[in-house]
């Protein structure tokens, strides 16, 4: 964990300045309305940051370190920025002001610390270490991608469990997030004297590679009119999974080890509709 809390020092640093410099210098005493402003385009940006770039394994390729999810959650800076302009807050009493910068204040630090309070607010799930053949299955629904990444690890000839995964991929009753999974990939790669690499987000280029394996983020999206996934392989629209391409068997489908279930054959056409666009590998 010191990875993290080096990060969440160097993000509170970051923050503290940006909130200082919203306060003492980005403030005119001739415009002043224009702190209302701009405290309004600092929260709409912490709030669009959650919503649409918030964990994006693409932040990976931008910060390659085991803590990006700490580094690149820049919510955590505009809720600082919108904390030094609330201080300054013109025709409102100091108490309101305090209250105001204080809150977001707050924000800004429950945003940098996150990853360590959602495994306190939603304990993680023991794990486990059960194998079918050359896939690590899943001990809980909420454990399929440190299950994946067991499977991946252990391919590359790095031997570890799922339980141990779950920690290091910041796993929690609710799920793993996606620069958690990165993280937990990265701490074992770097361990055993190992590079992770994040594949282009194009599926030929994927499949033109032929480099496996290859950890994969899948998703059944909404509205997809094939009721087979949902009525005989057991998807559900809209929820996320993690799963591991092993390679191509020689009828041409992929060989998939799904945590959920054990060794599966994918056609190229049920890949495209399940792929995402995320994919780690270990070189």
């Amino acid at each position: 964990m010191s990875d993290l809390w080096i990060a969440v020092t160097v993000m509170a640093v970051i923050c503290a300045a940006a909130g200082g410099l919203a306060y003492g210098l980005l403030y005119s005493e001739k415009h002043p309305r224009l702190v209302i402003a701009f405290m309004a385009l600092a929260i709409l940006a912490t709030v669009l940051f959650l919503l649409r770039l918030q964990g994006h394994l693409m932040w990976a390729r931008i910060v390659p370190h085991s803590a990006a999810i700490i580094y690149t959650n820049l919510a955590a800076v505009f809720a600082a920025l919108a904390a030094g302009w609330g201080a300054r807050l013109p025709d409102t009493p100091r108490w309101r002001r305090v209250a105001v910068s204080g809150s977001l204040g707050l924000a800004s630090l429950a945003a940098i610390m996150w990853p360590m309070l959602s495994m306190a607010v939603r304990p993680p799930p023991p794990g486990g270490n059960e194998w079918k053949g050359p896939v690590a299955l899943q001990s809980s629904w909420a454990t399929c991608s440190p299950a994946a990444a067991t499977t991946l690890l252990n391919a590359e000839g790095i031997p570890v469990t799922e339980r141990e995964m779950i920690p290091l991929c910041l796993t929690d009753y609710a799920g793993t997030p996606t620069l958690g999974l990165y993280r937990g990939i990265k701490l074992m790669a770097d361990r055993n004297n190992r590079k992770v690499d994040i594949v282009d987000r194009s599926l030929d280029k994927l499949i033109g590679d032929d480099n496996w394996p290859v950890l994969m983020a899948v998703r059944l999206p909404f509205g997809v009119e094939d009721p087979r996934f949902t009525q005989e392989w057991g998807w559900i629209p809209g929820m996320g999974h993690s799963v591991v391409a092993l390679g191509f068997a020689i009828d041409g489908r992929l060989v998939v080890a799904d945590p959920a279930f054990g060794l599966e054959h994918w056609t190229i056409d049920q890949l495209k509709v399940l792929w995402q666009g995320n994919g780690i590998r270990v070189k």
